[in-house]
C-alpha cells in the first residue's frame, strides 16, 4: 500500500462530510492533512486532461469526446473573434463551458467522486478533483 494512502482516505472522507457542528475542526484537519501530504513531497494539482496525462487516461470514451469537442470549439471561437462575430464567440464559449463541465463530471465518476486522487500509484502528483467547488472556502489551490 502506498505510504500516503491512509492520509488520502481520511482526507477524502473528511471532504465528503457535511457536518456543520464540527465544521471548523473538520476544516482544520483537512488543511493539516493537505499540509502533511505536501510536506511529504507530493504536488497537488488540478486536472489537466492533456492526452498524455493520467487524468485523460481515466476518462471514458465519452469524456475523451468532450475534450476533443472543447478543442474544436476553441478553434471555432478564435475564428469567430477574428471575424469580430462576438455573439457567436459568446455562444461557443458557453457551449465550451458545458462541455468542460461534462468532461470533469466524467472524470469525477471515473475516480469514484474522490476529491484527492493519486494516479498512478507511483506518482508524486495528486489530482484535486472538486468539480462543484465544495471546498473553495477551505483553501485555494493553484
Amino acid at each position: 500500500m502506498n505510504p500516503i494512502a491512509s492520509q488520502l482516505t481520511e482526507l477524502n472522507l473528511l471532504c465528503e462530510m457535511d457536518d456543520p457542528l464540527n465544521g471548523e475542526a473538520r476544516k482544520t484537519r483537512i488543511r493539516q492533512l493537505f499540509t502533511e501530504i505536501v510536506t511529504l513531497g507530493y504536488n497537488i494539482v488540478t486536472p489537466r486532461f492533456d492526452p498524455e496525462s493520467p487524468e485523460y487516461a481515466a476518462l471514458s470514451e465519452r469524456g475523451k469526446m468532450f475534450r476533443e469537442r472543447v478543442l474544436y470549439l476553441r478553434g471555432k471561437m478564435k475564428s469567430a473573434i477574428d471575424r469580430k462575430d462576438f455573439e457567436l464567440a459568446a455562444d461557443l464559449r458557453e457551449l465550451e463551458r458545458t462541455m468542460k463541465r461534462d468532461m470533469v463530471a466524467d472524470f469525477s465518476q471515473a475516480v469514484s467522486g474522490k476529491f484527492f486522487v493519486l494516479l498512478p500509484a507511483d506518482s508524486k502528483q495528486i489530482i484535486y478533483n472538486d468539480y462543484d467547488g465544495k471546498l473553495n472556502d477551505y483553501f485555494k489551490i493553484t
